[in-house]
């Protein structure tokens, strides 16, 4: 399979390793920025075309991955879909919610896949957790404890941190990943609230924030995510009526720690270490030769986007 890549930034190489590990041909690139192009060109030899419409144009690729800052998502997306090209799309799906609908629009009358690129999903010790919590060991879900967070300062000098870019700050970044694990592992969020701090000075978005969510089922999460935090910290924390799972990434990364009572020893429960981009490029291109179906779908990202998006309307309403 021939694949394009559109954004040669930091998460392109995450990207390329997937496409090259599951061995799909990178033939073309595209970025605003020339020299990141001819960066990532020399990396996998692929040829450089001046914008990602050319790179579409070109029927050199049957598929893209989209690694652009979030305000260039839905226009790649939905020209890349139009031309009946596969499109995987790094988080979050959208700069808003508009445009997330105008993608699954694009993606309902396109021939070609969309898939929002939630690679957590696809760590295996995330995929244990799931399996845990289906089979009713931990009881009906009551608390969902979700953290990543650590000291990212180098992102005030970024596009992260500029709101006409990111369409938000860490919430909508990192968090988007959160309601996704929240919605893959516990159920579908009825209700939302958000609270957001700014410590940089030069930016317009949160670097701090807290979101809370109520599932269908009546279990609670509370999602924290920071740019500014002076440790780094990265978990996945359920407690049900029953017991308790949690996942390290960091601590342990290797393994998913659970107990069925508060005073039972933890059972550790091996799991290969993974950050998932590899099998999450794997499953994509999988679903795009019709071996499977897609384990993400685009409603998940719209769903992460109208969350989150609903959340920064509730505080603005309320500050």
């Amino acid at each position: 399979m021939r694949v394009g890549i559109i954004g040669c930034g930091d998460i392109a190489e995450s990207h390329i390793e997937g496409h090259v590990a599951a061995k799909a041909a990178v033939v073309a690139v595209s970025d605003v920025k020339p020299e990141a192009a001819n960066a990532r060109a020399q990396q996998t030899g692929a040829r450089v075309c001046p914008d990602y419409r050319a790179l579409i144009d070109s029927g050199e690729v049957h598929a893209v991955s989209i690694c652009s800052p979030p305000v260039a998502h839905a226009e790649a997306a939905v020209y890349a879909l139009r031309a009946g090209v596969h499109v995987l799309c790094e988080k979050p799906m959208a700069f808003d919610v508009a445009s997330a609908h105008r993608m699954r629009e694009a993606a309902e009358q396109s021939p070609a896949l969309l898939m929002p690129a939630f690679r957590h999903r696809f760590l295996p010790a995330v995929i244990a957790l799931r399996q845990l919590l289906s089979s009713g060991r931990l009881g009906e879900p009551v608390l969902f404890d979700n953290t990543f967070c650590g000291p990212a300062f180098g992102m005030e000098q970024t596009w992260f941190t500029k709101q006409a870019i990111a369409g938000g700050g860490c919430v909508l970044d990192t968090s988007s990943h959160s309601v996704d694990l929240f919605r893959f592992l516990i159920g579908e969020i009825v209700n939302q609230h958000l609270v957001t701090h700014r410590r940089f000075r030069t930016t317009d978005v949160e670097d701090v924030g807290i979101l809370t969510v109520r599932a269908e089922n009546g279990a609670l999460g509370a999602m924290r995510s920071s740019f500014v935090a002076g440790a780094r910290m990265a978990f996945i924390d359920v407690i049900g009526t029953k017991g308790q799972a949690r996942y390290d990434y960091y601590a342990k990364p290797n393994a998913l720690w659970w107990r069925l009572t508060e005073d039972a020893d933890w059972t550790r429960q091996p799991a290969a270490e993974s950050w998932g981009f590899v099998e999450e490029v794997a499953h994509f291109l999988g679903a795009v030769e019709g071996k499977h179906p897609l384990a993400v779908s685009v409603e998940d990202g719209v769903r992460s986007m109208e969350v989150i998006c609903g959340a920064y309307g509730e505080e603005k309403e309320t500050s």
